[in-house]
Parts: C-alpha cells; structure tokens; sequence
C-alpha cells in the first residue's frame, strides 16, 4: 500500500469527534436521501420542473447519495455509469479525460456532451484544445445531484447539446442550519477534505457555502506531488414572502493542479503483415508485455523530465511539468425568476468566468526499444542531417546527464513530447425566458428564450522532444556521436536530455460571439396523460481569430558558441518559432427543431418518443485551427437527426427506462492534413527527406456516422430480500463511419530505420468508429445488512463491462484493443444518523486493459527486435480509499 501516514492519524481524530457531536440526533433534511427514482423531479431539459417518468426524451439522474457510493475520482468516472456515455476509464487522471455520446464522432473531451452548472456552461465552448470541459466541473459536497439530457429539448434549451447535456445541480440553503464534512484518504498518499454549510440569513434570505482541498502523490507514480488544490464556492438565495420573486447570486473559485497521465509502451508477439478492417491486429491482455513501465502504477513522469528548458517566442524558460492541468478561475453568476400578476414568468441568468488554465502533459513516443537500437536508428535520422559537425563519426551513444557514464546498451530508450499550453479564457453567458401558461385543448406552457454569449480565448501551445530511459524511474539522457573509438565527437545531438528545445506548436487568438432564439412549447392534454414538446433553437456564431502556427525553422545557438565545436548541441539548430499570422472572419449559423411525446398508459408506466434535429456550429478548436474555409460552398454546421422511442415503469420493487435510438450524424466539410513527400521544398534527411520540412497540404473529406442501439435502465428491490438493491445499464450499438475517404503519408521503416514513405488510400466506410464499444454494460449491487445483522452496515460492488474497440478506423494498421472489465467495491458503516465511514476498492481484480490505443505497426519492432511494440493508455491498478463523513 502507498497509504500516507498523516493521512491515516486522521481518521481516529474524525471518529472521536463524531461520537462527541453526533449523538443519536435526528436526521436533517441534508443526510443523503436514498437512490433517486425514475419518478422524481428533475429540472434539466425542461422550462418546469417535471416527472422524469414524464420527460418526452430520456433523462438520467445522479443523487448525491448515489454519487457517495460510486466514489468517482473524475466527472468523466461519474458519467461512465450513465447509459450511452462511453468514459475512457478515467485514465487520464482527475481532469482532461474524453467521453463521447451515442457513438458521436470520438475527437476528445466533451464536444457533443456540455457541462453545465445549474443549468449555464461554466464556458461556452465545450471543446477548447487542451481546456477540456471537465477542468473545471468538480462534484464535491455541494453537489446535489447531476442530471443528463440526451438529444430533444436537449438541443433546443442549450447550446452544443447535440449528444448529452450535463447538469451539475449546485446545493442551496433552507431555513434549516445544516452542514456536512468528509475526509478522505487513498493509498496514494492521497488527502482531500469537503465541506459544507448552508442555513438560513433571515426568513427570505438563504447561504450556503462549500468545497474540497486535496493534496495527492497521483494515481501513478509521478515521484512529486501531482495533485494539489481545490475549489471553493457559495450562494445566497432571495425569494419574497409570496414565493414569486427570487435571485440567486453564484460564486464559485477554482484554483487545482491535476497530473495527466498518457499512453505507455508495450509489446506484443511479432505480428507477420499489417492489420486490415477484415483481419485487424487482435490485442491479447494475456501476450501483452511492459516495457520498463508498470501497468498499474507506472509512468513516463518521474522527477528527472519534470523541469526541462523549452525556447520559443519568448526566448529560454524552464517548464515544470508538476503543473498538470491547472485551471484558475473565478465564475459568478446571477439568477433571477419572477412571476407577473398577468400569468408571464421571467427566468434569467447570467455568468461570466475568467482565468487560465495550464497544460502541462507528457506523451510517449512508439519508440521504445533497447539504447543499441535506438541510437543505430536514430544516428541514421537525426544526426546524418548535420553530417559536417561529425565527418568521423559512426553511431551515437546515450550518456546520463552533466556528463554523466554511458547508459548501457541494452538499457531502453524512447522520445518523450511534452504538451505545454497556456490558455487565458473568459466567457460571458446570458439566458433569458418569458413563460406563459395558455388554455386550449389542454394546458400550454409557452416559452420564448433568448441567448446571448462572448467569449475569448488565447492559448500558447508548444512542445520539445526529449530523449529518456523507460523504466520504474525514467531518467532523461544526452546523446552524442562517437568515433570508431566509442569517444564523443561534435556537438551533442541533444541539451540536458531535451533533442528539440522548440518542436511544433501553434499561436491562437479567438474572439467569438454569438446570439440565439428559441422557442418551446410544452403542451399537456387528456387530463394530463399525453405531453408533447415542440421546440426550435436558430444560433448565431460570429468568430475572429488570428492562428500562427510553429513553422519558422531558426538557429538559435547563442553568441561565443562555435557551432560544430564540443560545446555547442543541435538541439537549438532547428527550433521552430511562429510564421506570419493567419485570420480567420466568420459567421456561421444552424437552426434545429425537436418534437416529443409521452404518454402516461397509468400512474407507474409511461411511453415516449421523440423526432430532433440538432446542430453544432464551428468548435474552438476548428476555429483555432483555421479547419474550415468560411468562404468555400459546403457545410460548415455539424448536423445530427435523432430518432428514439422508449418505455419507463416504476414501481416499489422495480424501475425501468428502455430507449431505442438512432443517430444520423452528418459532418460540416472537413480537411485531412498530411506531409507532400514528393514536393521539392522538402529537405533531405540522410538518405530520405525531412518529412517535417516539407509543405503540409489540406485534403477535403467527409466523415458521417450512423448509430442504432439500445439503452436500458432499471433497478430491483426484491419486497424479499429487504435492504438488497440491484441496478443495471447498459447500452448495444452498432456505429458505422459513412461518407469517408482519403489519402494519408506512410512510413516505410527497416529495422527501425525511416527509409521512405508512400500514399496510401484510406476508406472507412462501413467501419466502426474508432474508440467506441458496441456493448457497454454497468451492473450495481448494494444491501443494507441492518435488517439481518442490526449492524448498520451497507456492502455494495459495481461491475463495468466494455467492449472491444477499434484504434483508429483506416484501412492499414488496424488495430483491435480488447473488451474489459473493471470491478469496484466496499461498504459504508452508518454509525448513527448523522455520521458514516465508507471503505473503496477500485478495480479490485487490479484488471490489466488498454481503454485507448495507437495502431500497432508491422515495421515497429521491440526492444529485442523479435516482438512487435505500441502505445497505449492502461486502466489504472488497483487502488484503496478510505472517507468519513459527517451530517448536522
């Protein structure tokens, strides 16, 4: 165990001041409440609070107490056990981690599937490069509950709902004084407290005010602190004697630091021709091998690559990579609801967040493999280039750093890339509605909503290459090249083990603004038991960017160094600083509509369905990136046609929500980048050209997606079995890619050596997207033992099943990564009715997996030169945690 000593003397400290404060008092409103039902109130994707059994398209909730007994590390952890929405595991970390929605398109973090807080984006835009939309979207104490919207009033009530929308619901104060605390403790040296309080200022005036601090050595061995900060928020809640009036006024403060965690390197029994859509290369867990970095706990991070000197545009400076994901911002927000004598109702909000957020992540490169054959390909590519600073050189060696002894030759070696990125972010969000309750053929709940949004963003991304051993520790290394003698000659290839101090980036300056209609009328007839939805949403995205890209090749090796001389390194020979700027003046608009129906046969049973056309106008990362042309006829609007119908039933012992949906995701024009090899602008490279000096070239293409699949929900409460519940969901889909061709550059490789490349054609047609399972399934088990025992004592487990996935979807170097499981379990001991302590284990079988993956090639051979190898992204190992709460 890696549990933290300090940690551990404070959990006796917690127990005794819960038997001095929390005698058998009753139970406050604020104790978690048991599991939410299918027929509870929910607010998201509706203009009133409404029955999620008579929601006219599919709802999921997440109670707080729910959210206690899952103990998510992660949003993306949390969503993982809502049907339809693939988490790849968490495995990034606390923050940044991708979902997709209903077989959407995989392109990262949360594109199709927003986050919001209490109903209004903390950011606009849900997909920022290298700002995921989790970074700032933690659930603490002061979460009540989250509820997901997929598709209907989804894409008509927000903006970007194109797949799921997702509501974390912030916690207020009543006139009752409450408060609660948890401490928690992990065995990797982790420490987080929470903490809320909220009670009443006077009889029309409410607080409530929360958060969490947390310290941890990180769910992989990073050998520093990895992650460190919290969050601290607030309210105050206003409503008038006669209950028709009230404003909310919304803080909220988050300064973290998280570690990301990326792919490591692995090898596979030699494969004898490259995978195919019809004969994939087949990862097996059991003929999987490391190479130098554990599964479970490893990384690629270690203390020797944490602080590395980059250059760039604003000359030398050193990156500590200990930063992580760090977000810093301040978000504040305004809400106001009144209710007219004439019947109109006014809903408004606005929230306006500012601040930065850092990127601090390594990558590993597929190349490990021993330091002999390493350096003999790498001497080949890199140092043939500046062949007159070693006109007697034969081969290159690896030497620790500050002149540090040869690394021997069968020790492993890789390049590592580090992403450093800072962003500067500020968002301004205005929602307003009018509703008005009408009288024909039933009840009307009319409601007419405008949007208005600003916002900036200007980020700084960049990278270098550094060259380092793999293994429990890594070390970053220096090569040189060496004589026939085995004696260094020349400059060395590389500065305190970094190879290219200024690799590729980019510079982006975004500026967008945007404003939008719309219109939903809620209609409830025959005595209430039929409700119909019809909504329509017309948006306006108005964008100017300016977009430098890295591709300035400049020698910057400093005054009174003599280049070629012992002295001087070739890591500064080729840094690449920002060309001329590029702009971008757009102004891009969609419009989508949805109509919905439920049916309530009785009380306890209901059908819905539903018919949506939703939209997705230009990402950030689209503008940023200049990957439309706002002047070229074609699509410039993502467009998505959803089909669902579904059945709930809930009952005492049973709950149930089944949806059957199909998804036609049509793509805005697209442009592929690839590498002219056979351009004369190219360099050569020893005996092949400089891949990276020659001309990028951007090739139209289109990428659909057609998704048909059942979603299931239900939970068992067997009258015979008292305490014992049983729930499940899960999802079958079958996501096909449509519409999709191009060409693409491929390496041709010998011996680890480049020695050429070609075009090669890729049709996806037909083929499952990449990184998207067809089955996913999530089965929950927890039983209150009180009954039996007299023990206050609550087990639960939860099994998660995904399957296979594909890692990328072309016609070369498939690759198929393997379904797995993860298996979570512990018990919380109610010691009285307001204090608990809970016990977790996640993946209790410390399960090996891979959730995502690059494609394994044929010509990237192991360390021992028999063995195939790749990169990949592991389910993290087993992992103890240990929380006391207490209520009042």
């Amino acid at each position: 165990m890696r549990l933290k000593r300090g940690a551990l003397r404070l959990l006796p400290l917690a127990f005794s001041l819960q038997v001095a404060f929390a005698q058998e008092a009753p139970a406050p409103e604020t104790v978690p409440k048991p599991t939410e039902r299918l027929g509870d109130v929910v607010v998201t994707g509706s203009v009133k609070k409404t029955l999620k059994k008579d929601s006219t398209n599919t709802i999921n909730t997440l109670s707080a107490e729910e959210i206690r007994r899952l103990a998510p590390i992660s949003t993306a952890d949390l969503l993982q056990n809502v049907p339809g929405i693939f988490a790849e595991g968490s495995t990034a970390g606390e923050a940044s981690n991708n979902i997709t929605v209903r077989g959407l398109p995989v392109t990262g973090g949360y594109r199709y599937a927003p986050q919001l807080i209490d109903g209004l984006p903390w950011f606009e835009e849900p997909e920022v490069p290298f700002m995921n939309n989790d970074v700032a979207v933690r659930d603490d104490l002061m979460t009540k509950r989250v509820e997901v919207v997929k598709g209907g009033t989804g894409g008509i009530l927000y903006s970007n709902g194109l797949g799921a929308t997702v509501n974390h619901i912030t916690r207020t104060g009543g006139q009752t004084l409450e408060g609660g605390y948890k401490l928690e403790v992990a065995d990797y040296n982790f420490l987080r407290n929470d903490f809320f309080l909220s009670g009443p200022i006077n009889k029309n005036l409410t607080f409530a005010v929360g958060g969490f601090y947390r310290t941890s050595g990180g769910l992989r061995d990073t050998g520093y602190t990895a992650d460190k900060g919290g969050q601290l928020r607030g309210n105050l809640v206003y409503q008038t004697d006669d209950g028709r009036t009230e404003v909310q006024l919304h803080a909220l403060k988050i300064n973290d630091r998280t570690a990301f965690y990326q792919n490591v390197p692995f090898q596979i029994p030699a494969i004898s021709q490259p995978g195919t859509p019809a004969n994939p290369v087949r990862i097996n867990m059991d003929q999987v091998w490391p190479i130098g970095i554990d599964f479970a706990h490893g990384t690629v991070a270690s203390p020797s690559n944490r602080r590395f000197r980059m250059i760039g545009e604003y000359g030398e400076r050193e990156v500590d990579m200990a930063n992580g994901i760090h977000p810093n911002f301040d978000i504040y927000t305004v809400k106001l609801s009144h209710e007219f004598d004439s019947g109109w109702t006014f809903d408004g909000g606005v929230r306006h967040s500012s601040g930065s957020s850092g990127f601090n992540g390594l990558f590993t490169g597929n190349d490990t493999t021993t330091a002999a054959r390493f350096n003999n390909a790498r001497y080949n590519n890199d140092v043939l280039r500046f062949g007159k600073f070693y006109p007697t050189a034969t081969g290159v060696a690896a030497y620790g750093l500050s002149g540090g002894a040869r690394v021997a030759d069968s020790a492993y070696l890789d390049f590592l890339i580090p992403f450093t990125t800072t962003t500067v972010a500020k968002s301004t969000s205005v929602d307003l509605k009018l509703g008005k309750t009408l009288q024909w053929l039933g009840e009307h709940h009319l409601t007419l909503g405008g949007y208005f949004t600003d916002y900036a963003n200007k980020q700084n991304f960049q990278t270098s290459l550094l060259v380092s051993t793999i293994g429990e520790h890594p070390e970053l290394v220096d090569l040189r090249a060496i004589d026939a003698g085995g004696r260094p000659v020349g400059p060395s290839v590389t500065s305190n083990g970094v190879m290219r101090q200024g690799f590729f980036g980019y510079l982006a300056d975004a500026k967008v603004k945007g404003e939008a209609v719309y219109m939903l009328d809620h209609w409830e007839t025959l005595d209430h038991r039929l409700k119909l939805d019809f909504g329509v949403r017309h948006q306006t995205q108005r964008a100017n960017v300016v977009y430098n890209v890295r591709d300035q090749t400049t020698n910057l090796t400093p005054a009174g160094v003599v280049p070629g001389s012992t002295a001087d390194t070739i890591a500064d020979d080729e840094v690449l600083l920002p060309g001329a700027n590029q702009y971008l003046n757009s102004r891009v608009s969609g419009t989508g509509w949805s109509l919905g129906g439920n049916y309530s046969i009785r009380s306890n049973l209901a059908v819905y369905g539903l018919v949506s056309r939703s939209f997705r106008l230009p990402s950030l990362e689209q503008l940023n990136q200049l990957q439309f042309d706002p002047n070229a006829p074609g699509s410039k609007v993502e467009k998505i046609m959803q089909y669902e119908t579904g059945l709930r039933f809930y009952a005492d012992t049973w709950d149930t929500q089944v949806a059957l949906f199909y998804n036609k995701f049509s793509p805005r024009d697209q442009y592929v980048d690839y590498r002219d090899f056979t351009s004369s602008q190219c360099k050569q490279a020893g005996t092949v050209v400089d891949i990276n000096s020659c001309p990028l070239v951007r090739e139209f293409y289109r990428r659909g997606i057609q998704n048909i699949g059942l979603e299931l929900e239900a939970a068992w409460r067997p009258r015979d079995v008292k305490g014992l519940e049983l729930r499940f969901n899960g999802v079958i889909q079958d996501p096909k890619v449509v519409d999709a061709n191009y060409r693409t550059v491929k390496e041709t490789r010998v011996n680890d050596v480049v020695t050429g490349y070609t075009f090669e054609q890729i049709g996806e047609d037909g083929r499952r997207p990449r990184r998207l399972a067809k089955v996913m399934a999530n089965v929950q088990a927890s039983w209150d033992l009180k009954p039996y025992t007299g023990l206050p004592l609550k087990p639960y487990a939860k099994y998660t099943y995904f399957g296979s996935r594909f890692s990328e979807s072309q016609d070369v170097n498939v690759t198929l990564y393997p379904a797995y499981y993860h298996l979570d379990g512990g018990f919380i001991w109610d010691f009285n009715k307001n204090s608990a302590f809970q016990f977790h284990v996640s993946n209790i079988t410390n399960r090996l997996s891979f959730t995502e993956g690059d494609p394994v090639f044929i010509d990237l051979k192991g360390p021992n030169g028999a063995t195939n190898r790749g990169v990949s992204r592991p389910l993290f190992g087993r992992t103890v945690r240990a929380m006391y709460t207490y209520f009042f």
